[in-house]
């Protein structure tokens, strides 16, 4: 970053610092800056994304010996892959010429490169380098993809990874979380779905769009607001590594305004089946538990105006024995949730537009938007830690 970039991060920084003394009570949003300055957004990148653990997943995508996926975090190529030991995240980069070794996901023995058939196996190590006989000096065994710093978070079944040889482990982070929603049972749970999104749009409007339902009335009036109204919606004080907001379903909903048509998680109470929990485990997972499912959102920063986002639908296992069932069960719900992306989308984009303006400035907090204001304050906590 050159000193024009790091003045321009600076005055940003200071602008989101200013207000740490708020209460809840006093909650503003982050200044308009932080979601279009190129230069804010690297220093995010620097204090966020590469500091600390991101998500980039659930385990249901690596289910076998051999199964793969692949993410990009901060302009870094990884793949999650589970090898015969456990499962690891591994730069895919090839370290002769620099190609990619794998790309998507599915199932393999061993990663090759497209470019000179450099062979690497599922934990990373150097198979074959074709002709390298005569380079003089060069040692296979030197030449291991390299690892990434990786938790499995028990009982929820996330992956995350970590660029820092010192974040404090997020599965003691998540305790509580972990606590609170084990009767989902998620890490036994399987992807029936998925999405991946674009977005022209800044990372933290998405995150915080989903986890505050006040935008029901405005955004949403005959989908959401009409199953979870706004006005039912709490959001609980924050916890350690992560923030929740409680929107209740209308109280004369029928089950199948609740839920998705799939078999429901057993061990859930009548308080868990009353409403839809939204979860943010800063900084870039979003989840959403109802009696039947857990959608979680991985959303990943691609610019100061630009998100990329993966959306999985995690259900019981038992819904894939009846594809017929299962294939209607998303399909009734499919039309609701592209309306209410279409909606979200159209929203956000035009905060984005607004955002730029030079005489936007930071907005008040409703009380049904506290969880907007935590991530807030976990973006300022990192930047008080890495600047």
């Amino acid at each position: 970053m050159n000193v024009a970039s790091r003045s321009g991060a600076a005055s940003v920084a200071i602008d989101v610092l200013s207000g740490s003394s708020q209460t809840r009570l006093t909650a503003e949003t982050l200044p308009p800056s932080a979601y279009v300055s190129e230069d804010f957004y690297a220093l995010e990148m620097e204090a966020i994304f590469r500091s600390d653990w991101v998500c980039v997943g659930h385990v249901s995508a690596v289910p076998d010996v051999g199964s793969y996926f692949c993410v990009d975090v901060v302009g870094e190529p990884l793949v999650i892959v589970r090898g015969d030991d456990r499962i690891r995240a591994l730069s895919r980069v090839c370290l002769h010429r620099w190609a990619p070794v794998v790309n998507g996901s599915g199932r393999t023995r061993l990663f090759s490169c497209p470019f000179h058939k450099w062979a690497y196996a599922l934990d990373g190590q150097l198979l074959a380098a074709p002709f390298m006989e005569g380079a003089e000096g060069f040692e296979p065994k030197a030449c291991a993809l390299p690892e990434v710093r990786m938790e499995v978070v028990q009982d929820l079944g996330l992956i995350f990874i970590t660029f820092s040889p010192t974040a404090p482990s997020i599965t003691d982070r998540l305790m509580d979380l972990r606590q609170r929603f084990g009767r989902w049972r998620m890490d036994h749970l399987v992807t029936v779905q998925s999405v991946d999104m674009n977005s022209a749009f800044n990372w933290k409007i998405q995150v915080e769009t989903f986890m505050e339902c006040y935008h029901h009335i405005g955004a949403h009036p005959s989908t959401f607001e009409v199953e979870q109204p706004a006005r039912l919606s709490t959001c609980e004080d924050a916890k350690a590594g992560w923030s929740l907001c409680l929107s209740p379903y209308r109280p004369d909903a029928p089950m199948g305004a609740r839920a998705l048509g799939l078999p429901l998680c057993p061990d859930l109470n009548a308080e868990d089946c009353a409403a839809v929990h939204y979860v943010n485990v800063f900084p870039n997972a979003t989840l959403a538990f109802r009696p039947d499912s857990v959608a979680l959102v991985t959303v990943f920063p691609d610019g100061a105006r630009r998100t990329r986002s993966t959306r999985i639908t995690l259900a019981r296992p038992e819904a894939r024995d009846d594809n017929e069932t299962l294939t209607q069960a998303l399909a009734a719900r499919a039309t609701f949730s592209l309306q209410v992306a279409a909606e979200d989308n159209h929203v956000n984009e035009l905060q984005q537009l607004g955002a730029a303006s030079r005489l936007a400035r930071p907005g008040r907090l409703s009380q049904l938007e506290t969880t907007v204001w935590d991530l807030a304050n976990y973006v300022r906590d990192r930047l008080k830690t890495n600047l």
